[in-house]
C-alpha cells in the first residue's frame, strides 16, 4: 500500500473511533480533501474545513463557510476572486456567499432579494437539476436576516420544482422557526380555465 492509502484507512479508523481531528489530519495528508474538509467543519474548524474544499475544487462551499460559519468575509472574498473566472461570471452559489459577506459587514436587508429570486428562479425550474446548496444557502441568508416571507419564497420554489422531500423541510423549518404547523398545498399544477 501507498502512504496516501494507509492515511485513509488510518483516517476511516480515527472517524469510527470518534476522533475527528486526527481523522482530518489523516484525510489531508492521504489527499483526501473533501473528507478532511467535512471532518474539519464536524468539528467547528471552518477555516481548515475551507482550505480543504478549496482544494477539493469546492471553492464555492469553503466561500460559504468562511463567510456564513467563520465570519471572514475578506477571506471569502479572496478565496471567490482567485476561483472565479471572468468570462464565466458569478454563479448563484458565489453570489450567495457574497451576499452573506455582505450580511457580515453590515449591509441592509434590503440588498439581499435580488439574489434570493434568482436561487428561486434555478429551484423552480424542473429541468434543472437539483443542487440543496441553493436552497439551504438562500434559507440561511433570509432567515439571517429574519426575512421568513424570504424563506417561505424559497420552499415555495422548491415545491414548484418538485424537489424532493421540500414540504417536508419547508413544514419542519416552520415547526421549528415560527412554531406552527404548516398546511403546504400540495405539488400539482392549479387547472387552467378555458379562456
Amino acid at each position: 500500500m501507498t502512504d496516501p492509502q494507509l492515511y485513509e484507512k488510518a483516517a476511516d479508523c480515527f472517524r469510527r473511533a470518534g476522533l475527528t481531528l486526527d481523522a482530518a489530519r489523516c484525510y489531508r495528508l492521504a489527499g483526501a480533501y473533501r473528507r478532511a474538509g467535512e471532518q474539519y467543519a464536524a468539528i467547528g474548524e471552518y477555516r481548515e474545513a475551507a482550505l480543504d474544499y478549496e482544494r477539493s475544487n469546492q471553492a464555492d462551499l469553503a466561500a460559504w463557510l468562511l463567510a456564513h460559519r467563520a465570519g471572514d468575509p475578506a477571506a471569502a472574498r479572496a478565496l471567490i476572486a482567485r476561483n472565479t473566472s471572468r468570462e464565466a461570471g458569478l454563479t448563484l452559489h458565489q453570489r450567495l456567499a457574497l451576499a452573506r459577506c455582505a450580511i457580515v459587514d453590515g449591509a441592509p436587508a434590503e440588498t439581499i432579494p435580488p439574489v434570493i429570486g434568482d436561487v428561486c428562479a434555478e429551484l423552480s425550474d424542473q429541468d434543472a437539476l437539483y443542487d440543496r446548496f441553493l436552497e439551504e444557502w438562500a434559507v440561511a441568508l433570509a432567515e439571517h436576516l429574519r426575512r421568513y416571507d424570504q424563506v417561505a419564497l424559497v420552499y415555495a420554489a422548491s415545491v414548484r420544482g418538485r424537489r424532493h422531500g421540500a414540504e417536508t423541510r419547508w413544514a419542519q423549518w416552520a415547526l421549528r422557526v415560527l412554531g406552527t404547523e404548516l398546511i403546504i398545498p400540495t405539488g400539482t399544477d392549479p387547472v387552467r380555465q378555458p379562456a
